[in-house]
């Protein structure tokens, strides 16, 4: 087993070492506003895209030139969306949706193909335990996606939800979510602004870009129509007049609740969460020599209400 980590894509992006793409030909995604500052930091952020693809090149190379090739299972993944506002440390598609990339050995009968079901991170062990013909074990969480990934014509997903979680990042912020294919419903459980900018994100030219559009107060519930707005930038629950949009994510609150309780998920209060932050975000800043900006991991530093209860529906 090797595994081989890039930071390249982790802000900043340097031009001393990554060359940015061309801006005229970059595409600004729906959530974030068209500007020539947010066009050159997504430029920069491809750059850095292009050299760590040239590093996974030479990896793949250097398996083809032993012959290991013929062997090895390779698995291309990423951990989180990427460090730009509203992705990055939110629970929306561009902030939990990853890059993965399977590999078969090479001379295997496995047809190319794009697999489009809902997969969890929870899920890939197992799955690299079906491709590899091992036995599932009892005690691996997650569910193998072997068996749809070997059948090109499969039909039954293996999945039809899957659950996200974020608690903490450079601060405090507990959101709990539940996605299917036609829809994301999200749990706040502290007051925030709409977006929570991490650092590296606040300090970039696109946060900067976004940051006076986010200050407004985070609904304690939201719920988007994935097939017609697959970029989640229309809350239905914003009105409260919607019947439908109301059934749909009572019910689908339902079903995250069942599942923090099968998992014993716990969230500290605002007081304690924020301290908690607080003291884990000082430290790290103290052993890398940064000083800690006006942006405190505490609510009530940033002009916010210590905390709003939730209703559970």
């Amino acid at each position: 087993l090797l595994t081989a980590g890039f930071f390249e894509t982790h802000r900043p992006y340097p031009r001393d070492r990554y060359q940015p793409a061309d801006t005229d030909k970059v595409d600004t995604p729906d959530y974030l506003p068209n500007t020539i500052e947010v066009r050159q930091d997504l430029a920069d952020f491809y750059g850095s895209i292009a050299t760590a693809d040239a590093a996974v090149g030479q990896i793949l190379d250097t398996l083809a030139e032993t012959g290991l090739d013929a062997s090895t299972w390779v698995v291309f993944v990423t951990d989180h969306g990427a460090a730009f506002p509203r992705a990055k440390s939110t629970l929306y598609e561009a902030g939990t949706g990853i890059a993965m990339i399977i590999r078969p050995p090479t001379g295997t009968a496995i047809a190319p193909t794009v697999y489009d079901d809902l997969f969890s991170g929870v899920d890939l062990l197992p799955t690299l335990l079906g491709l590899l013909g091992i036995a599932e074990q009892d005690d691996i969480e997650g569910i193998s996606h072997a068996g749809a990934l070997l059948a090109p014509d499969h039909t039954a997903p293996v999945r039809d939800h899957v659950y996200t979680t974020k608690t903490y990042h450079d601060s405090f912020d507990p959101i709990r979510a539940i996605r299917t294919k036609e829809f994301s419903y999200i749990e706040n459980y502290t007051r925030r602004p709409l977006l929570d900018l991490p650092w590296d994100i606040e300090e970039s030219l696109s946060g900067q870009a976004v940051a006076p559009l986010v200050t407004a107060p985070r609904p304690e519930r939201e719920l988007y129509d994935l097939r017609v707005d697959p970029t989640e930038t229309n809350n239905l629950l914003a009105g409260g007049d919607n019947d439908d949009a109301i059934q749909i994510a009572a019910d689908l609150a339902v079903r995250l609740q069942d599942w923090r309780q099968k998992t014993n998920d716990v969230i500290p209060s605002d007081f304690a969460g924020s301290r908690i932050a607080a003291r884990y975000t000082e430290t790290y800043l103290e052993i890398h020599g940064k000083v800690l900006t006006s942006r405190r991991a505490l609510a009530g530093d940033r002009g916010l209400d210590a905390e709003i209860h939730h209703t559970e529906q």
